[in-house]
């Protein structure tokens, strides 16, 4: 592949001529290739089936019907559509050598996806996390402060900014759009590059501003814990208001742990922005390998939701039972009234034959 850069303002005849590979062709060799495809493609499966599993536990189990939990099902459809919209893409400009994939007018929409569906996971794991602290820190009040409309309203609003997110590139295109960049050794400055670097910039800020107020919300969760152990002991009424606050910390808990995957496995992509943008000459081996290496943790949290949710959560538990078994994935249970009938039915014979003699006599 020619290593040089033909701008198309000095060509007459346009950006897409000879000076340029016209087909499509492989970057690496067919093993290579093969290779980077059988490592996503067992992600793509398990991101679609552990989320869908998750929005179809939320409708056969009626328990998890709650306001509450209307943001992880949002957040299970945006995890849908990053391995949908997302991953196919990213590995496409990964590999493939185009037109379509390497001009700048087009490549930046193969990473748009991500860029958009990686904001969509931070803004509602901030809505999460909100919402657990208005919960905890006001649990009366709770239902009249987080209404359906409301929560509505909000996933509305997370959506809205991530459309608007999306549209960014065409109201700020980049000056360079015909320029090729699948290239070794070149690099260059855009305001594409400058948006993903402010993007990938609010990450650890995001992340840093749900840790510190999961601080919080366990610190409250531990001082009420401690405060109803405190006045009320060897009460019934007492060990239930007890058990529902530890309810409320496992569930504080849980979400916690999803904000500390967010976080591991965000950090290496603001970490390759970085890398991206400061090393300004390096092999394009170099390159493809950090990139894989910090993108594919990016994947891995759509895919590990599901997985907390199971852990953790005794209802998402049920809820997984319950699908599994209409999808004919697990046996159902046989109730033991069912089994015990051949049993009852026996006694209940021999109880009417021993009876029917004794009334001949009579």
């Amino acid at each position: 592949m020619n290593s040089t850069i033909y701008p198309a303002s000095l060509d007459p005849t346009g950006p897409f001529n000879q000076s340029y590979p016209t087909g499509v062709s492989l970057r690496f060799s067919p093993y290579a290739t093969a290779l980077y495809i059988v490592i996503y493609t067992p992600l793509f499966f398990c991101i679609i089936f552990g989320n869908l599993l998750v929005m179809s536990a939320f409708w056969y189990n009626k328990e998890l019907r709650k306001v509450q939990n209307y943001l992880l099902i949002s957040l299970s459809f945006n995890d849908i559509l990053t391995g949908i919209f997302a991953l196919p893409p990213l590995v496409a400009a990964r590999l493939l050598v185009s037109p379509v994939t390497c001009f700048a007018s087009t490549r930046f929409s193969f990473f748009l996806p991500t860029i958009v569906f990686c904001g969509s996971s931070v803004y509602h794991l901030l809505a999460i996390a909100v919402d657990r602290c208005l919960s905890l820190k006001w649990p009366l009040r709770y239902p009249r402060i987080v209404s359906i409309r409301r929560m509505t309203v909000v996933m509305s609003i997370i959506w809205l900014i991530n459309l608007t997110a999306a549209c960014l590139p065409l109201y700020y295109p980049s000056p360079e759009v015909d320029q090729w960049v699948c290239v070794s050794g070149d690099s260059y400055e855009n305001e594409v590059d400058t948006l993903f670097l402010v993007i990938s910039g609010l990450i650890p800020v995001y992340a840093l501003c749900m840790l510190l107020l999961y601080a919080v919300m366990l610190r409250v969760a531990f001082r009420h814990i401690k405060r109803q152990r405190e006045l009320t002991n060897h009460i019934d009424t007492a060990a239930r208001d007890c058990r529902g606050a530890q309810a409320r910390r496992r569930g504080i808990v849980t979400m916690a742990v999803v904000v500390g995957a967010f976080t591991v496995c965000w950090i290496p992509t603001t970490l390759k922005t970085i890398y991206e943008t400061v090393a300004t000459t390096t092999t394009e081996k170099k390159l493809i390998t950090v990139q894989t290496i910090a993108e594919y943790p990016g994947f891995v949290n759509s895919m590990v939701n599901p997985i907390i949710y199971g852990y953790y959560n005794p209802q998402f538990r049920k809820g997984f039972r319950m699908v599994l078994t209409a999808w004919g994935c697990l046996k159902a249970k046989e109730p033991r009234s069912k089994q015990q009938l051949p049993v009852t039915d026996n006694v209940s014979m021999s109880i009417r034959s021993e009876g029917k003699p004794q009334k001949e006599q009579d």
